[in-house]
């Protein structure tokens, strides 16, 4: 492994440690020359090191930079970053949108009170929280109700992870609807463990809405046990998976479709008729089954692809259309024969299915489940669907829910196999006395 490769995985392994540590934005330390640090971390992500840019502009984002703030918004959100002069950057390594975190910091740099930190702020920091205001509408509506309560419940936490007064910013927050939904009973909450911490501000502004009548007794009283109750979140890192934990899910993964690719080999030699007549019983494909991948084919497994993730609200219109290549790829060819299987009840994509777990291509080994889709088929005079059901119950199988042999099943199977013209059964079925059971799947 080369130093450039262990420094990258490193940084993003502290990115998580450095998120974590923001205690707030209303506590960020003076920014110093913020300008020349978030040029720093534009200089990295210009040459592709967006590990170190990634890394760079959270820490000056901790340390109360605007600009940092508002470009990790920018860049969770899948938008370019853009130079001094105006012009865009994109990101070399295309990844999917993450909303939640480009929520989480367009909100903290549209709310970041400078006065709060007794600074000035540059035309370039009053710029880019103007620009962050602007995004919050667009990027919330493209989000769920749980994606957005997600994203300010990161924001909230990490001001009620920080000092006292940054425990007064997020209760006003809460009372103004500022960044976050408006909620005086919080807010009330807030303000009580503020002012219980000696933030005099926070004392006042509990007498202001008390004599307001912004919140009645019942209200107080809640808020109050609420506030004698309350804990400081945990870390951001200690919430979900850490950093080490997503690499390994993500290699994990890798591996596991590596292996998927190879198994559904198998699946690609049957022919491609199986896939058309799949694409048809679910109404995307409307030609001849000819066994051909042809034009009307592959256009007709774009439109499968586009289907799944059509509903997807995380997804851009362009990334949507990128899905659109017309060639399945592993997963696609299994969830293609499920979905025609299970919600097209289509007895080809059934007998395939059941084939599929039999072997364990693309799919765990299963027995039971083999079986089950198996006499789907059957039932619908699949004489091949018959003929593997015979010799399932000739053989048995491995794996998971094995199948015991069962000499009556094999020739109740072979049998009606024969009577629906499938050569190969009738052999099975003279041969059946003779043959000693070996195992299915192996």
């Amino acid at each position: 492994m080369n130093n450039k490769t262990f420094f990258g995985d490193a940084r993003r392994l502290m990115r998580g440690a450095a998120a974590g540590a923001l205690v707030a934005v209303s506590s960020f330390a003076i920014a110093g020359a913020a300008h020349a640090e978030y040029e720093m971390g534009l200089e990295a992500f210009k040459r592709g090191e967006e590990d170190l840019a990634l890394d760079l502009w959270e820490r000056y984002a901790v340390a109360g930079d605007v600009r940092s703030m508002k470009a990790l918004g920018d860049y969770y959100s899948g938008r370019a970053i853009v130079n001094a002069d105006g012009a865009g950057v994109e990101a070399e390594k295309k990844t999917r949108a993450d909303y939640v975190q480009a929520l989480k910091w367009y909100i903290l740099a549209s709310t970041h009170d400078f006065n709060e930190v007794l600074k000035t702020p540059t035309a370039y920091e009053r710029n880019a929280q103007i620009e962050a205001q602007d995004r919050l509408p667009a990027i919330r509506a493209k989000m769920t109700d749980a994606e957005v309560a997600k994203a300010e419940r990161l924001v909230t936490d990490t001001f009620e992870r920080g000092r006292p007064r940054d425990v007064f910013v997020v209760a006003r927050m809460f009372q103004r609807g500022a960044g976050v939904r408006k909620d005086n009973g919080r807010a009330y909450e807030l303000y009580t463990v503020a002012s219980k911490r000696g933030v005099d501000d926070a004392t006042l502004a509990l007498q202001a809405m008390r004599d307001g009548g912004l919140i009645d007794e019942r209200q107080i009283a809640a808020a109050e046990e609420r506030a004698v109750n309350w804990q400081p979140p945990l870390p951001e890192e200690h919430t979900g998976d850490t950093r080490q934990m997503a690499e390994l899910k993500r290699l994990k993964a890798e591996l596991e479709a590596l292996k998927l690719q190879d198994a559904l080999q198998e699946v690609y030699d049957i022919d491609v008729a199986v896939l058309q007549h799949s694409l048809r019983a679910l109404g995307f494909y409307f030609g001849a089954v000819d066994n051909k991948m042809g034009p009307q084919t592959r256009e007709a497994v774009r439109r499968f692809q586009y289907a799944q993730v059509r509903d997807d609200r995380e997804m851009t219109a362009e990334e949507k259309r990128n899905v659109e290549i017309g060639v399945l790829s592993a997963k696609d060819t299994v969830e293609l024969v499920a979905q025609a299987a299970g919600r097209a009840d289509n007895e080809i994509a059934q007998y395939t299915y059941g084939i599929m777990h039999l072997r364990g291509i693309g799919v765990q080994k299963d027995g039971a489940i083999a079986v089950d889709w198996l006499r789907r088929a059957a039932s619908r005079n699949v004489a091949e669907a018959h003929y593997a059901l015979g010799v399932v119950y000739r053989d048995g199988t491995t794996g998971l829910n094995a199948v015991s042999p069962n000499k009556a099943n094999a020739a109740l199977h072979f049998a009606k196999a024969g009577q629906l013209g499938y050569e190969p059964a009738r052999k099975a079925l003279e041969l059946l006395e003779f043959e000693s059971p070996r195992s299915v799947g192996e």
